[in-house]
């Protein structure tokens, strides 16, 4: 089962740090799901065991994928520059552009 919690960081992170957004980290949540409920019923855990791994296996999903999100990525020229600043910049030269006649 441990695996599966690795597994889950993972694909949590990377998701993050990729262009996919809600509907990518959805679809790995049914999958996760999908996996931990055929595991559990194969090796018939406890209702109540199951539902809590369930609930934390989710949980590592959604939080490496924030981690993934707010990561920091290096540039090419070695300065660090965060996700969400480089959104920033694009939509602001966005506008500029726009604004010229």
């Amino acid at each position: 089962m441990l695996w599966l919690y690795v597994a889950a960081a993972a694909a949590g992170a990377l998701l993050g740090l990729s262009s996919l957004r809600a509907p990518a980290v959805l679809a790995g949540s049914v999958v996760f799901v999908a996996i931990a409920v055929v595991l559990m019923a194969f090796r018939r855990w406890p209702l109540l065991e199951a539902v809590i791994n369930v609930f934390m296996l989710l949980a590592t999903l959604q939080f490496s994928y924030l981690v993934g999100l707010s990561g920091i990525r290096r540039s090419v020229g070695g300065r660090l520059k965060s996700a969400c600043a480089d959104e920033v910049v694009l939509h602001a030269s966005e506008k500029t552009q726009q604004s010229l006649p």
